[in-house]
């Protein structure tokens, strides 16, 4: 796959955004460290029955990852790292107001928008574990390749 046929499949699927963000840099070097790996085993003297096994492992790691980055982009741009301090101050402030029923409703609102915060905000940590995850699976598999590369099978 040339390396411009790639940019542009990456840039259909994932979008310009995405790819010129955090996790578009994430996904490149995937995209890099496929190549590599199926250069390697190409080139490699790899039983024939573990090379589409192995390389196919890779591209779902990859398609996981494109599926990923998006909403990974989505999420970092829609969470504010201050919004759940400010929600704080907020929800401190109506709760010290005197016993008045729009206080209480105001309290109960703010308390579900903080709720609602922490949980994308943990959704969002999870999803880039995984993304970081299948990144070091693909690179490990780059670097297990390369060094197979390297050695010589007994004569």
């Amino acid at each position: 796959m040339a390396t411009r046929a790639s940019e542009q499949e990456l840039v259909a699927r994932l979008g310009a955004d995405v790819l010129a963000g955090r996790w578009g840099a994430v996904v490149r070097k995937a995209v890099e460290d496929r190549a590599v790996v199926a250069r390697d085993l190409a080139v490699h003297e790899v039983a024939a029955h573990i090379r589409p096994d192995l390389l196919a492992a890779v591209d779902e790691l990859l398609e996981r990852m494109t599926d990923l980055a998006p909403t990974l982009h989505q999420l970092d741009a829609a969470l504010d790292p201050e919004a759940v301090a400010r929600l704080d101050r907020r929800l401190e402030e109506a709760r010290r107001q005197p016993d008045d029923p729009a206080c209480a409703r105001l309290a109960e609102l703010l308390e579900r928008q903080r709720a609602s915060l922490v949980e994308l905000d943990e959704r969002r940590t999870r999803l880039a574990k995984q993304l970081d995850s299948a990144a070091l699976a693909i690179a490990r598999v780059r670097y297990e390749t390369r060094r197979a590369r390297g050695r010589r099978p007994p004569a």
